[in-house]
């Protein structure tokens, strides 16, 4: 463990107008204007004996054979471990459609693989750019979202972590906050980052010279106060985030240039409940063709594609996840899980996390879907019973919430230093 090194780098991946948008199923038709610009964010650190990467980019998601594409070119690139490179989505829907998703539209496949190579760029510009720097974090609260199920169960803590250079001015500010990016109305037909967008800019006005990262935290049931509003909501909660983070990042104190740097992953299966039989889903098929646009309707695309295995008997299956954990010293934190997950499971790797500031980040390395609780299964809706035909073919089994907190906390205990 020597002097702490940081590289950080921004590369805009904002796509053409006429691309198709993903995140609401409701649109019938591709973007038509760009708001504001997307962008890939990196920052890499090094403590001389490991180093490791975080990347966060204006997107819904990321397909996994996406994550190992960018991942190989990475390392080829800078050397880094591919293991400890960890890519994030912002979630924001009004990005293009960047994964296998059903309903949104064509996948420009061509744009995508430019997509891979300007996201492993990114990581390159960071490593390249490494220089001695000091580190702190803090926490704030931010009163913009709501549970969008009706639930008491809530998280409005804003985690900042603030990289300075040796002059004290700070090289990159790291947020994190739980909250869906759905304040754009769906019918703007714009891209646009949203308002983690807004957050980051004002990060970057305020601190010239400095990047804003911006991490989603899990908000698979927690929406904005303003759903699918104007671009005059999407600048005010972006900014009260943002203002937030300005607030906690010019109190820190105890910066710490000398850190040990960890990484580590698991790899889980999760196991599936079944799909209906081929005759339900041969009903669902008929109805669905009577749609005016069907191939634009995802439980009918959904129903097509789960046929296919129903009529080979195989109504159930093993779904692979990655689980990574990236610990900066013994007191910071970062939790990488694959999916669109419960703010009750989030909450409760913070409550048990032998780390001071441990901040779990959905849609990382990937999204299979959402990760509900057991008790949302039970209850049913949308997330836990219908979404899963978006992202694959199989529900996951009620069991998602335990796994992926046994599995963050088990990793977290084994990288702390006591």
């Amino acid at each position: 463990m020597g002097q702490l090194k940081a590289g950080v780098s921004k590369v805009d991946i904002t796509p053409y107008v006429g691309i198709w948008l993903c995140g609401f199923a409701a649109r019938q038709k591709p973007s038509e204007n760009i708001h504001d610009n997307l962008y890939a964010k990196a920052i890499v650190f090094d403590d001389g004996n490991e180093n490791l990467c975080m990347v966060t980019c204006d997107l819904l998601t990321l397909d996994q054979s996406s994550i190992e594409n960018i991942r190989k070119i990475a390392q080829n690139i800078t050397g880094l471990k591919a293991e400890n490179i960890f890519i994030s989505t912002t979630h924001t829907h009004s990005g293009p459609l960047s994964s296998h998703l059903r309903g949104f539209g064509p996948l420009d496949q061509a744009w995508v693989d430019i997509l891979e190579k300007k996201i492993a760029g990114a990581v390159a510009l960071a490593q390249r750019s490494l220089q001695d720097v000091t580190i702190s974090a803090g926490k704030g609260q931010a009163s913009i979202n709501m549970n969008r199920r009706g639930k008491t169960a809530i998280d409005r803590e804003l985690g900042v972590v603030r990289v300075n250079r040796n002059d004290g001015n700070p090289l990159a500010i790291i947020m994190t906050y739980p909250c869906h990016p759905v304040i754009v109305p769906w019918n703007a037909y714009s891209i646009s980052a949203d308002y983690p967008g807004v957050a980051s800019a004002l990060i970057e006005e305020y601190y010239n010279g400095a990047i804003g990262l911006f991490f989603t935290g899990t908000c698979g049931d927690i929406n904005p106060l303003a759903v699918c509003r104007d671009f005059n909501e999407v600048k005010r909660l972006g900014t009260i985030v943002g203002a937030e983070a300005l607030r906690v990042s010019e109190e820190l104190t105890n910066f710490s240039s000398e850190i040990e740097l960890k990484a580590t992953k698991e790899n889980l299966i999760l196991k599936s409940q079944e799909i209906p039989t081929a005759d339900q889903l041969k009903e669902i098929i008929n109805a669905g063709s009577k749609m005016e646009n069907p191939d634009l309707d995802w439980q009918y695309a959904w129903a097509k594609d789960a046929l296919e295995y129903a009529n080979v008997g195989k109504l159930s299956d093993d779904i692979p996840i990655e689980i990574q954990v990236l610990a900066l010293g013994n007191e910071i934190a970062f939790a990488g899980i694959p999916g669109e997950v419960f703010v009750e499971i989030g909450l409760a790797i913070k409550e048990k996390s032998p780390f001071k500031f441990t901040f779990p980040i959905e849609c990382t390395n990937g999204c299979i879907g959402y990760m509900p609780t057991r008790t949302a299964f039970d209850e049913g809706g949308y997330e836990p019973a219908l979404a899963f035909k978006l992202f694959g073919i199989y529900p996951m089994d009620i069991d998602v919430g335990e796994k992926v907190v046994n599995s963050a906390l088990k990793m977290m205990n084994n990288v702390y230093i006591s």
